[in-house]
């Protein structure tokens, strides 16, 4: 089954429901062993999210990418504005492209908590 087919499915479910589904998949990328080694990236304790940061920051690893892909940046612009090395930059970029589905599932949570509890979010989606 397609993410896709999954998201269709979960969006017909009870709210109940669809916060016992995201805390079982939350449950399963918990218990998902990270035996990839990287230099620049580490994981953070949180309730929720699993995608690694950067080392020594509160800096989301997607935050770095989504903002270069946002604004056009080369990797040599992104680690002069993120004050990082530029290997730095291209191992977000590779953690980042090499796991779509599970910043994907994480911006997909965080949606859905911000929507419960009443934030209006704007899609950024052209029409």
């Amino acid at each position: 089954m397609s993410l896709q087919e999954l998201k269709e499915k979960a969006s017909q479910l009870s709210v109940s429901d669809r916060l016992a589904l995201l805390s079982a998949i939350v449950q399963s990328l918990q218990s998902t062993p990270e035996i990839e080694n990287w230099q620049y990236l580490t994981a953070r304790p949180h309730a929720w999210r699993k995608q690694l940061y950067i080392k020594g920051r509160k800096l989301l690893a997607s935050t770095v990418w989504q903002d270069m892909t946002a604004n056009e940046m080369s990797p040599e612009q992104a680690a002069e504005n993120w004050d990082l090395p530029l290997s730095a930059i291209y191992e977000a970029m590779n953690y980042c492209e090499s796991h779509q589905e599970l910043l994907k599932l994480e911006a997909d949570e965080e949606r859905y908590r911000l929507e419960t509890k009443g934030v209006q979010i704007e899609s950024t989606n052209a029409a």
